[in-house]
């Protein structure tokens, strides 16, 4: 998106790694959680997403060759921590490995990564000697597994071997400058140096196991931990003793519990620190970690909004120039450089989206207002050219976005949690709302009755004046016929089977209609077309009933399986101008990325592939359609994508 009247990228997913091309300081890297790996070509300031072949759905940590800056290992990742990822034994989690810059990804190593709250490099490549290969690429290469331990390869990580050192909670690992071949490896353990296949645990004086640790060149012999409410400890015989820790007191909070810390390369004494779970912005030490400031400025020129300073960041100090370092404000996960050595910060993340949209409120032309996964309602008045975020009501401190309505000034969403929300209710156009902490669902359906006036569904609940007051039906609501004489519902019948319900009494009763054989959790999504069909985007494929029959639709019909095998369909839409033209979204849970966007030209009778320049695709949760124009917007972790009516190419909001 552009916020503000200024070229910018709304961020909105959890920054884990960034990282320049050490051989070429205008190329950086960073990855996500949930979108991959992006490169930026101009130093940081504007970003593009690389993610050909990259199957995961975001990377833990990246790290790049130093002697190419087109080489580039990823740790692929599913987002989860340890505990969630069990539950999904077939996820696509590895070390990738790119050698034209992120134009296409291959796994070289199936092993595990899972979410950290620190997040220090998983990667080191071994520069010492490097050049006598004369093959313009690093051949020895470190990786820290969380399934396998220490992991090392010696052909610039096409192959990959288990070492002796087995220790899977491995946050964080770097090359001591001063001595070739010394790995200092920071887990939950503790803190280890490991050389030649021989473990030592070091760390004479820390109080307690380092978050993430750094090392300069410029200061070969210094190490810097990050110890949490402990603070900052310094060690000046590479990591063998600490000094006692420097405490960093918040200008809000008190102590900070400091779980990042970044050194200059060019200027060892310039440290970079960041705390966990805080409003705090990064903090900067220019005396080797003695005493610690705070930025002058943040977001001089306004195009931030709200910065968003709120979890762990990851730094990226300049490989040349010491007052040059990238950082990002996880919580809203915007991209700021400083370019005086951390006085000031700039916004720097142009072209870096990731707001998921859930759902569009169409109201006119050129006026939408989009509702967001974790990052509430935003508004555009110029059809998506500029945004600006409405004040929605959190619940329990967050303010997830699921599905709305919208009827002139009136407004229907519902806001809280993934899991479970409650409804607010604007009748002023947006500019106030009113939260029913009493009314509960998961509100993935609203809608205004497009005859009567005032009616209005969203789940569960029914209002018949605009949603001033509420009461509950016998069912939950999942769709509307276009002309709002029929709604629908789904009920579980056992373990394995779906029954279609339906009422032709604005909800009072509902009738059960027909059986399904899939069980409720498979349903993601039912529409009710103006061709008097039905359309449910299942996970085995799109459910399509006219008639009174019922057609599964699924590879044999154009709908391809995904990269894991699977038919996973999270979303589907029509274009109301053009009822006979629907749009489905893949999804591949619990696995990796989904394969795009598929069309259908015929009701969804027949599919075939819509990804376009795309590529491969991505895991699409949303599919709206514009009434006013035809426009296709797709929500995705990598922004909302806009397909033109008459356009062949899809372009980022």
């Amino acid at each position: 998106m552009r916020e503000l009247n200024v070229a910018g990228g709304d961020g909105f997913q959890y920054v884990q790694a960034i990282a320049y091309a050490p051989s070429n300081p205008r190329i950086v890297y960073l990855s996500t959680d949930q979108s991959g790996v992006w490169q930026s070509e101009d130093g940081g300031r504007n970003w593009e997403p690389r993610f050909n072949g990259f199957l995961s759905y975001g990377a833990r940590s990246i790290a790049v060759d130093p002697l190419n800056p087109y080489v580039v290992l990823a740790a692929g990742f599913l987002g989860f921590g340890r505990e969630e990822a069990v539950l999904y034994p077939d996820r696509c989690q590895g070390i990738y490995l790119t050698i034209n810059g992120g134009g296409s990804w291959r796994m070289v190593r199936k092993t595990d990564f899972f979410k950290q709250v620190s997040l220090g490099c998983l990667f080191a490549f071994d520069v010492d000697g490097e050049k006598k290969t004369g093959r313009g690429r690093s051949r020895r290469v470190w990786c820290a597994s969380a399934s396998e331990g220490l992991l090392e390869s010696r052909d610039g990580g096409e192959s990959w071997r288990k070492t002796a050192f087995e220790d899977t909670t491995i946050h964080a690992l770097m090359l001591l400058p001063s001595r070739p071949g010394e790995l200092l490896l920071a887990s939950v353990n503790g803190l280890y140096i490991y050389r030649a296949g021989a473990v030592k645990k070091i760390g004479q004086g820390l109080s307690t196991f380092p978050r993430s640790i750094a090392v300069s060149p410029a200061k070969p012999e210094a190490v810097f931990a990050a110890l949490g409410t402990e603070g900052v400890a310094e060690s000046a015989d590479g990591g063998q003793n600490f000094n006692p820790p420097v405490k960093q007191r918040g200008r809000f909070f008190g102590e900070m519990d400091v779980t990042e810390i970044m050194v200059s390369p060019v200027d060892g004494n310039r440290v970079y620190s960041r705390s966990d779970i805080s409003v705090e912005p990064p903090y900067v030490s220019p005396d080797g970690g003695k005493t610690w400031n705070a930025p002058r400025k943040v977001d001089p020129e306004g195009m931030l909004g709200k910065p968003g300073f709120y979890f762990s960041s990851p730094f990226a100090p300049h490989p040349t120039n010491p007052g040059k370092c990238l950082h990002v404000t996880n919580g809203r996960a915007r991209i700021i450089r400083t370019e005086d050595g951390g006085e000031t910060w700039h916004f720097s993340g142009s072209g870096f989206t990731g707001a998921r949209m859930a759902d569009i409120l169409f109201l006119s032309p050129k006026r939408m207002i989009f509702c967001l996964t974790d990052h509430g309602l935003w508004e555009t008045n110029d059809n998506g050219g500029t945004f600006s975020e409405l004040d929605v009501p959190r619940i329990r401190g967050l303010k997830s976005i699921s599905g709305g309505a919208a009827s002139g000034k009136h407004i229907v969403v519902g806001v809280g949690s993934w899991d479970l929300k409650r409804l607010a209710v604007s009748h002023d156009g947006g500019r106030n709302f009113k939260a029913y902490t009493d009314l509960a669902d998961t509100f993935f359906f609203a809608a205004f009755h497009p005859r009567i006036a005032g009616l209005v569904y969203a789940g569960p609940y029914v209002s018949d004046n605009f949603g001033h007051t509420w009461r509950r039906l016998p069912e939950t609501v999942r769709a509307m016929s276009p002309d709002g004489s029929t709604l629908y519902a789904l009920a579980s019948k056992g373990k394995e089977k779906t029954m279609l319900l339906v009422s032709h009494d604005d909800g009072v009763s509902f009738i059960s209609d027909m059986e399904f054989d899939f069980p409720l959790q498979a349903a993601r999504q039912l529409i009710a077309t103006p061709l008097n069909t039905l359309m449910i985007a299942t996970s085995r494929g799109v459910y399509r009933i006219e008639k009174g029959r019922v057609e599964i639709r699924d590879y044999r019909q154009g709908l391809a399986r995904d990269h894991f095998g699977t038919m996973f369909v999270q979303c589907i839409g029509y274009d109301p101008r053009n009822p006979d033209r629907v749009f489905a979204g893949r999804r591949a849970l619990g696995y990796g990325n989904g394969n795009g966007v598929f069309m259908s030209s015929d009701n969804g009778k027949s599919w075939h592939d819509y990804n376009m320049n795309l590529s491969q695709g991505m895991t699409v949760f949303s599919i709206k359609v514009s009434p006013f124009d035809g426009s296709v917007y797709m929500g995705t972790s990598f922004g909302t994508f806009r397909l033109n009516r008459n356009a062949d190419m899809e372009t980022r909001l």
